[in-house]
């Protein structure tokens, strides 16, 4: 069903419905890098496994309520002869009584719900007294004007036993949270300590396989005078470190955006690296920047450079939207 149907509420003895759980508190943990992605999913995923247990209002469309109450309140339900309208309380009904038992039918369902159903569709409106050991209701039963805006399921619960619920499982959320956060701590903590110790190893192993500097001669310019020259070449292990420079001979500012390393079928470059004396920052999409006049020095790493020995590569250099392009040839590699 899609309609939904009217309560009133008592406002001097009911409060509405609250809003989002605490539990949602767990969504707004600090970014801090790959530690905060870890304790966000697996806040995440505690918080979930805690959802079936915080109050809930009724979704658009549904014909379920769930109405938080203090120790009593009065209420109207829409109902049908077509549906049996369950009724349910957070403990033993203690009373029931009903103000007309010829137009409306009112059945226990074990101890704490009733099931109610309007024996004519011109029924008056009635009302049904409910009291248990912790709060007393009034139902005011009223004829929906159509099926579908009758309601099918009422639940009653207590206010501050909701509250305090929903405050302990904040508290169980933090907790764990917390508990999670230092666990992640200590694990960032040992990566710290044994990264370098796996990258000094690594280095140390690629000496000891092949360690040489070339040197490289290749230069080249485009229209706008902006000079890029490859000067050396440092072997290590399988990869291949090449330097070079880029002289900005024009007036305005050379903003590298893109490096490449041409082999006449693919893109070799891997990581790049480049500073320069200017006082501009590099921005969002740009490598690094080369003042009026100034000079740049840059590294870009050819991974695997021994299926390259022989071929003839071509650096190329751009400015974001592929404008200022330097191609520089004649690189090969020993």
């Amino acid at each position: 069903m899609s309609t939904l149907c009217t309560i009133r509420r008592n406002p001097r003895r009911d409060r509405p419905i609250p809003g989002p759980s605490p539990m949602e508190f767990a969504m707004h943990a600090r970014s801090r890098g790959r530690r905060a992605l870890l304790t966000l999913a697996a806040a995440a995923g505690l918080t979930a496994g805690f959802a079936v247990a915080a109050p809930a209002a009724r979704a658009q469309g549904s014909q379920a309520q769930v109405i938080l109450v203090d120790e009593g309140g009065s209420y109207e339900v829409l109902v049908h002869p077509d549906f049996v309208t369950v009724v349910y309380l957070p403990d033993k009904i203690e009373k029931a009584l009903a103000s007309d038992t010829q137009s409306y039918e009112v059945k226990p369902i074990g101890s704490t719900s009733l099931a109610i159903r309007p024996l004519r569709a011109d029924a008056k409106p009635a009302n049904l007294a409910l009291s248990t050991a912790s709060l007393k209701v009034s139902v005011v039963l009223k004829m929906a004007p159509t099926r579908e805006h009758a309601m099918t399921q009422v639940t009653f619960k207590r206010a501050d036993v909701e509250a305090e619920l929903e405050r302990r499982i904040a508290e169980k959320v933090k907790e764990r949270t917390a508990a999670l956060e230092a666990k992640v701590a200590a694990m960032q903590a040992q990566m710290d300590a044994e990264l370098p110790k796996l990258a000094d190893g690594l280095i140390a192993a690629r000496i000891l396989q092949r360690r040489e500097l070339r040197t490289l001669n290749a230069i080249e310019r485009n229209d706008d005078n902006v000079v890029v020259e490859t000067t050396h070449v440092l072997y290590l292990g399988d990869d291949a470190f090449i330097v070079f420079d880029i002289e900005n001979r024009n007036k305005a500012p050379y903003r590298l955006a893109k490096v490449a390393m041409q082999d006449g079928t693919r893109d070799a470059a891997g990581v790049v690296r480049f500073t320069s004396d200017a006082a501009e920052t590099a921005g969002a999409g740009v490598i690094g920047v080369v003042r009026p006049g100034g000079h740049g020095k840059g590294v870009v790493v050819v991974r695997r450079a021994a299926d390259l020995v022989g071929k003839p590569l071509t650096l190329v250099v751009t400015e974001p939207g592929d404008k200022g392009k330097v191609a520089v040839d004649r690189i090969v590699l020993r």
